[in-house]
């Protein structure tokens, strides 16, 4: 019976990590689907795609007077960077528009 309970503990706190990340975030096999360590956490949206794009080949596409002065979430793990900007604009106004391999859109 406890075996099952840990089972049961480890699925569920399996699904909730990736809540927000992965369920939207598309392995397209580019660019932006390289994980690394990431620990961000910037009081304004075009602060955090810079970090996350920075020197990667991942281009985040955004238009800075419309979406640089909001509030990302922090991004914290080991995530791939599409994960990374879902997870930094996930519960606020931005939305993914496009994913390609290599770019994703915010807007």
């Amino acid at each position: 019976m406890k075996m099952l309970l840990i089972a049961v503990a480890g699925l569920l706190l399996a699904s909730c990590a990736q809540t927000g990340t992965e369920e939207y975030a598309r392995n397209l096999g580019g660019k932006c689907d390289v994980p690394q360590y990431y620990a961000i956490d910037f009081s304004r949206f075009d602060e955090t795609a810079q970090q996350i794009a920075h020197a990667t080949g991942c281009g985040i596409i955004t238009d800075t007077t419309l979406t640089g002065a909001i509030k990302p979430h922090p991004v914290k793990g080991y995530l791939t960077r599409r994960e990374a900007v879902f997870m930094a604009i996930q519960g606020t106004s931005l939305k993914v528009t496009q994913q390609k391999p290599d770019t994703i859109t915010v807007e």
